[in-house]
């Protein structure tokens, strides 16, 4: 407990710190006349968009669990999304206190490595996809040739692994069953087995749903991406949307590490990195950054923390 805590202390010093030095060392004024100045249609349709990112997610998840035969209807999968988002800023930890308020809300009616399969595979699933559009805007704004055979080369792996890796999982499955219903197994390695199993149980997924999986983490994405795009033109940023996409996804991924809470000061610094090549100026650009944790996780996080009340107050 010590060291966990120890461990928030340092994240919520290290967010304070770097944006004190960021606000200090630029001139704040700019700053809060950039955020200030956002035109308030920008922003509402940047939360429009952002929240049809969680609608499409919603439904990937939806779909994984369902693979596992957990059939939840669409709009508890998508207010339990809001409410981890809400968690993930209220309780210290961030992607995983977000990770264990979906798995304890989805475990009232779910097996538990059911769930920790299903929002693992989403995850990776998610976070390929990200890497995947930013590498494919990268190539296509910049037009460099090494960029799209860096591009195309992880596309044939990746297509390699689906279509030749199933046999290997067959395999493995079939080890897995022996394993499962050997009477000397213990409880542990059960449990264990059980839960390699519902990882497994994707290996076999058809093609129609590989297409909707694919699908729907694309225009998850896309709209993402529409988000940052709407609230880069709601303060004026001279940026391409090509150029937004392969932005978000390094905002994102900057914001990811576990150094900070919620990416507070590495959202901020990424996005001066990203955009002053650009010509940005760094106050815009700590206030773009600024507004994209203002409507992306606080305002989501808002709507899901008001759902959760509202379904408590039901309760």
């Amino acid at each position: 407990m010590k060291t966990g805590g120890l461990k928030t202390a340092a994240r919520y010093a290290f967010a304070v710190i770097v944006l004190a030095l960021i606000l200090y060392l630029l001139d704040t004024t700019d700053v809060i006349a950039t955020v200030a100045g956002a035109n308030v249609a920008s922003v509402a349709v940047a939360v429009g968009f952002a929240l049809a990112t969680r609608f499409f997610a919603a439904m990937r998840l939806r779909l994984l669990l369902g693979m596992q035969g957990a059939m939840l209807p669409l709009r508890k999968v998508f207010f339990i999304g809001l409410s981890a988002v809400f968690y993930g800023l209220l309780v210290p930890g961030g992607t995983i206190a977000s990770f264990v308020a979906r798995v304890v809300q989805f475990s009232r009616q779910v097996k538990v490595e059911v769930i920790g399969a299903a929002l693992v595979v989403d995850r990776v699933v998610a976070t390929a996809l990200l890497l995947a559009i930013g590498a494919v805007a990268v190539a296509f704004d910049r037009a460099d040739p090494l960029w799209a055979g860096v591009v195309l080369a992880g596309v044939l792996v990746c297509a390699g692994i689906v279509l030749f890796g199933r046999g290997t999982m067959e395999w493995l499955r079939t080890r897995l069953d022996g394993l499962v219903d050997d009477a000397s197994s213990g409880r542990w390695r059960g449990i264990a087995v059980r839960t390699a199993k519902a990882f497994l149980i994707y290996s076999t997924a058809s093609r129609g749903q590989v297409l909707v999986i694919f699908v729907s983490s694309l225009i998850a994405h896309l709209c993402g991406c529409l988000a940052f795009y709407a609230i880069a033109a709601g303060i004026g940023l001279d940026v391409s949307f090509l150029a937004m996409c392969w932005i978000r996804s390094g905002i994102i991924l900057s914001a990811m590490l576990p150094i900070s809470v919620a990416g507070l000061g590495v959202r901020e610094v990424t996005a001066i990195a990203l955009l002053l090549p650009l010509g940005v100026a760094e106050a815009q650009a700590v206030g773009f950054s600024i507004l994209i944790f203002l409507v992306t996780p606080v305002t989501i996080g808002l709507i899901g923390g008001l759902a959760e009340l509202a379904g408590a107050t039901s309760r």
